[in-house]
């Protein structure tokens, strides 16, 4: 674990996570959660995770995804009073929820998933999240989890500095969360990982 003296000290703020290996949330969370205890213990319990919530369609499931999903509800309901749903797919709703975690997110820090869709490759940023986050009005501190060799790895970076054009705020957040993660699970990141780096750390001379 590292990283943890830079998130704010005080205030509210935005932990922008990879979304690594969707049965594994959990998991996930609380790894982060114990990183996060080491700087902002005062935050921990009342932490708000942000998550996409797809309808039910009905459709037949295997066994296994049927019980995942299962656990993953009765742990989302254990945790009612923490967890914001955004119901995907339904674009008037989304945009209430939204609205409910921009008030959120300044009265408490806040944790969601960029990403969207889980994986244990860290994949493209949904469109318009790094947008969202920016506009939130708090410090967005990038997090990469990982389990490895029998342990979670949690590190954190500093807020993001927004670049002048909010178009560029999906890339950035996706660019600030592969830096941390290892090249192998970020393969769909490294040709425009490894420009950027050249050109944002680059030795002085």
């Amino acid at each position: 674990m590292g990283g943890e003296e830079l998130i704010p000290e005080k205030g509210s703020f935005v932990l922008a996570v990879n979304h690594f290996h969707g049965a594994w949330t959990p998991f996930v969370t609380a790894a982060v959660l114990a990183a996060l205890k080491r700087r902002r213990a005062d935050v921990v319990d009342d932490m708000a995770m942000v998550i996409g919530q797809r309808a039910d369609t009905k459709r037949k499931r295997f066994f296994v995804a049927r019980w995942v999903r299962a656990i993953m509800m009765w742990v989302l309901d254990r945790w009612q009073h923490n967890v914001l749903r955004i119901p995907l797919g339904n674009t008037n709703v989304s945009i209430d929820q939204l609205r409910t975690w921009r008030r959120v997110a300044t009265a408490r820090p806040s944790l969601v998933f960029p990403e969207g869709l889980a994986s244990i490759t860290f994949e493209k940023v949904r469109p318009g999240a790094g947008q969202f986050v920016r506009a939130l009005g708090v410090p967005v501190v990038p997090c990469a989890v990982w389990y490895h060799q029998g342990q979670w790895h949690v590190e954190f970076d500093a807020p993001i500095a927004w670049a002048k054009s909010p178009e560029l705020s999906d890339l950035q957040v996706g660019l600030s969360i592969a830096r941390l993660l290892p090249a192998d699970l970020t393969p769909s990141w490294r040709g425009v990982l490894d420009r950027w780096q050249r050109a944002h750390y680059a030795p002085a001379d």
